[in-house]
């Protein structure tokens, strides 16, 4: 038999191997049993299987199949059993040797945690050494010319001043533990070979092997030599040219986004016949959830064949928020935001701890964060750290969980809730305060995954089992580590944990022989499809080039003949160039933006087209377009009678009518429905928290003139800010992060601007502080109003002004002749008065005070600076003579809106007129 065969790209590679097998071997009668056959990967194995058993038709012994990881294993186990080392095992091992021997290199990063990323990257460095069996001289000129000096820093050239020492001690300690890392199995395998007559087979065929590395040229060539093997490839030497494009249906699509091509795939699959023989490659493992989202209902029959980060999970982003809450645990207890943040992951709350019911859980849970972010009012409510002694004798957040499940029809009792909550914290909180190595960390974790196995909802998705099946696989590795017992800071072990899953791929399961399948580039080897599609042929995905600045300098690499860009990139376009030169039809989508550009590969393909036509306009790509029905933009609520009735006996104020103004389906979300945004003390205090604090301040320290002159002398200013330091103590300061005194700041400089403006005022007396008024208003029916003014002062010349505090943007109504007209509508009120409160809490005061020169005004209190900060309702003595002419047009215009509120006919209709309302409108993902 010939010692090298060469298929073409355009023949089906598996077919033409098994048309081998049934020529020399079955048609003669020969076994095949003895056969060996090493591939790139293992799933051409299974193909071959499939094709050999069509042709047979009947049971048979079929040959040895390897991976060629297996092969060169099988090759080292031949002279004597080893075991593989695991990646943490072998980058301790890194670092304990350089410990021992070169501490110096482990400056600024003295503990395993934070040398582990430079572990990995000499662990890495010298796999690629032994891969390519790259000798002790070829390292010393590299250790020479460290010792001149790299453009790298001290830290990396002391390192390759020590390659050769390092990488032999690393390998005598491997050999005596008989564990072997990949690039030593490949070593190792390139010098058993010389000794070892593979003497259970017949004969090995090597197949699809484009780029060997050194120690895998030197087993194909010692068998080849010895006539015990046979290299199989395609394509030959001149395999860019081989398998023409010309019949080839090649089909380009332009996608926007991410989402856009997987819709796109979706189409392709839809087309008739187009889910036989058909591959879809993601070159981007990224993808795969959003493409199963949309095909996983309609294709039937699939299977996923490639690694998905475990970094992707919900399982992972459990253990991150495991680690952050241990990360900002303080002596007084739990960072809350991060406490509840665990607590409401959903594979946590939906435990099924009491009863067997998850449901008991969720309800306990989410009553827990009520209570701490300040929705149910107890001692605890936003504390900005929580101890879990403290929450766990809580007897409220029990009573508040038994009253709701008692809604649900849900049995509970307060012990079944106790113990429900001291298992979480059993979970999730306590263990990891105290773990100090690997042995203790991987028994915690096996608690956790067995609860989670269990008493989670993980076995519904069969997804997460194999994200656990994973996770398993990981916490053995850490029980199994020979450095196990030894100690380490909780934080360095979960950072280790960390690093370890961040390294670590999932495959998904299915049926490899069957339905559509979907791979990564790298899984199609030596395999053919008469459709193929592919998604992400942009640059930089494919091809997939590691284009970054290694802990080894380039210059190092390319000295010792290491030049991976260049041949991954010729491995990517062999394996995609072989991939469509057999297919039929050929679907190449990408994503078009400012950001992304095709991928070299469709340019190629444009330019092979171009000559053979010899024009330029050869292949379309037409943009992904998917048909769109648009809404409309116009939401409504209707009346019935019983909200006509009810509105009619509301009890108004002018934030209420304000609310209107601004948008009547707020009005109705709020106050017809009673819907309100979740209150939420642990964030940072938003426009309003800050304004009541600001406006109960102002009440407590100016309550002391009520009746009389203020005096704003020294005494008083010193007690005022004295008040506003114990407030703001026991209001922010205890609840928030230190960052708070920006905001203590920002109150105290305005407090003293106000201060500074009001001293200029003359006020006679201090009337009234935070008046409540109740009573009707009498329109063309009578409305009940309840309003609150801020302050009422008697100045000096006579007149009673109403004062409303603002902290925010302050804006009194306009008098329009529209308005004196009546032309009324809610639009034109909304942007004439802009607000009713000035002119509301005026018609209350002059009832109080008949007779009286009476005024309003708006105090912006973060414009004091400019006049005072006062913007009247009457700004002139003109417009106060007249007075009574503003405010019958200010009382037409209420009317006009409260008659529109209770009108039956008139449904609350949402206003996008201004998109700043809209945009901080708690109710914009209901209004739609």
């Amino acid at each position: 038999m010939d010692k090298i065969i060469t298929f073409s790209f355009s023949e089906n590679f598996i077919r033409n191997i098994a048309d081998l097998i049934e020529r020399e071997y079955l048609n003669p009668g020969k076994d095949i049993s003895r056969l060996a056959f090493v591939f790139g990967g293992k799933r051409p194995a299974l193909f071959l299987k499939k094709e050999l058993g069509r042709r047979i038709k009947k049971s048979f012994a079929p040959p040895v199949f390897f991976s060629i990881d297996e092969f060169m294993g099988y090759l080292v186990t031949a002279g004597r059993p080893f075991s593989v080392i695991s990646d943490l095992e072998a980058a301790y091992l890194i670092y304990t040797l350089i410990r021992k021997s070169f501490p110096e290199i482990l400056e600024r990063r003295e503990d395993f945690a934070s040398f582990l990323p430079w572990a990995r990257e000499i662990m890495s460095f010298i796999e690629q050494l032994d891969l390519e069996d790259i000798g002790s001289d070829a390292l010393g000129s590299i250790q020479h010319n460290a010792r001149i000096g790299y453009d790298v820093p001290e830290s990396i050239n002391m390192l390759l001043t020590r390659l050769v020492s390092l990488r032999g001690a690393y390998h005598e300690v491997l050999d005596k533990k008989r564990s072997f890392p990949r690039g030593l199995v490949y070593l190792r395998a390139a010098r058993a070979v010389q000794e070892t007559e593979c003497a259970d087979f017949e004969h090995i065929f090597f197949c699809d092997f484009l780029y060997l590395h050194k120690t895998e040229e030197a087993v194909l060539r010692h068998l080849l030599d010895s006539g015990k093997a046979t290299r199989i490839q395609q394509g030959g030497e001149k395999w860019a040219e081989s398998g023409s494009l010309e019949g080839l249906s090649l089909f380009l699509i332009r996608g926007f986004d991410a989402h856009s091509q997987v819709c796109a795939v979706r189409e392709i699959l839809h087309k008739p016949g187009m889910l036989d023989n058909t591959v879809v490659v993601l070159p981007d493992p990224d993808k795969i959830i959003p493409l199963l989202s949309e095909i996983a209902s309609s294709v039937g029959d699939f299977n996923v064949s490639m690694g998905y980060p475990l970094r992707r999970s919900a399982p992972y982003a459990l253990f991150e928020y495991i680690f952050k809450a241990q990360a900002t645990r303080k002596i007084d207890g739990y960072y809350t935001a991060d406490y509840i943040r665990l607590i409401s992951h959903p594979l946590v709350k939906n435990l099924k701890l009491a009863g067997g019911n998850p449901a008991i859980t969720r309800v306990l849970v989410h009553k827990i964060e009520e209570v701490l972010i300040g929705v149910e009012k107890t001692s605890l409510g936003g504390s900005l750290f929580v101890r879990l002694q403290d929450i766990e004798s809580l007897d409220e957040i029990f009573e508040l969980a038994l009253r709701t499940l008692r809604k649900m029809d849900i049995r509970a009792a307060v012990p079944e809730l106790r113990e429900a909550l001291s298992q979480l914290h059993g979970l999730l909180f306590f263990p990891w305060e105290t773990v100090g190595n690997c042995g203790e960390f991987s028994l915690h974790l096996r608690v956790l995954l067995d609860a989670l196995m269990e008493k989670s909802l993980l076995s519904a998705y069969p997804l997460n089992m194999k994200i656990i099946e994973r996770m398993y696989s990981v916490q053995e590795d850490f029980g199994r580590v020979s450095f196990g017992k030894d100690e380490f800071p909780a934080e360095d072990l979960f950072k280790i944990f960390q690093n370890k899953l961040d390294n670590e791929k999932f495959s998904f399961s299915g049926s490899p022989l069957k339905g559509l399948q979907i791979l990564g580039m790298l899984e199609t080897r030596a395999l053919n499809f008469e459709n193929v599609v592919i998604l992400d042929v942009n640059e930089n995905t494919l091809p997939a080039l590691k284009i970054r600045d290694p802990l080894i300098p380039r210059e190092v690499m390319l000295r010792l003949g290491l030049n991976h860009l260049e041949k991954e990139e010729e491995i990517q376009r062999y394996q995609f160039r072989r991939l469509i030169a057999s297919a039929k039809n050929v679907y190449l989508v990408y994503e078009e933006s400012a950001q992304k550009e095709p991928s070299r590969f469709i340019e190629e393909l444009f330019w092979e087209r171009q000559k053979m036509a010899g024009k330029l306009d050869v292949l379309e790509a037409p943009r992904a377009v998917f048909e769109v029905q648009v809404l409309s933009r116009k939401k409504e609520a209707f009346k019935n009678d019983e909200h006509a009735a009810f509105l009619k006996s509301m009890v108004y104020s002018p934030s209420r009518v304000d609310t209107y103004l601004d948008c009547p389906l707020k009005f109705y979300y709020q106050y017809l429905l009673g819907l309100r945004e979740k209150e939420n003390l642990l964030v940072e205090p938003e426009a309003a928290e800050i304004g009541t604090f600001i406006h109960e301040l102002l009440e407590t320290a100016f309550g002391i003139f009520k009746e009389k002159k203020p005096v704003l002398d020294e005494d008083f200013k010193k007690g005022f800010f004295a008040l506003l330091d114990e407030k703001f103590a026991r209001e922010f300061e205890e609840k928030r992060r230190a960052d708070a005194f920006m905001l203590k700041k920002t109150i105290t400089f305005r407090m003293e601007r106000f201060l500074e403006a009001e001293g200029k005022r003359d006020v006679a007396r201090i009337l009234d502080l935070e008046r409540e008024y109740t009573g009707r208003v009498s329109l063309s029916r009578e409305y009940v109003f309840r309003a609150r003014i801020d302050r009422i002062d008697l100045l000096g010349d006579g007149t009673v002004l109403v004062v409303d505090y603002k902290t925010g943007v302050a804006e009194v109504p306009r008098f329009t002749r529209a308005l004196e007209e009546g032309a009324f509508s809610r639009e034109m009120i909304r942007d004439s008065v802009r607000s009713f409160q000035l002119p509301l809490y005026l018609y209350f005061t002059d009832r109080e005070y008949p007779g009286k020169r009476t005024n309003a005004c708006l105090y912006a209190i973060r414009d004091v600076e400019r006049n005072a900060g006062l913007v009247k309702l009457f700004k002139t003595k003109e417009d106060i003579d007249n007075k009574e002419r503003f405010m019958g047009a200010y009382l037409r215009a209420l009317e006009f809106i409260l008659e529109e509120i209770v009108d039956r006919d008139v449904p609350f209709t949402a206003d996008r007129s201004n998109p700043y309302v809209c945009e901080y409108c708690p109710f914009s993902a209901a209004c739609g």
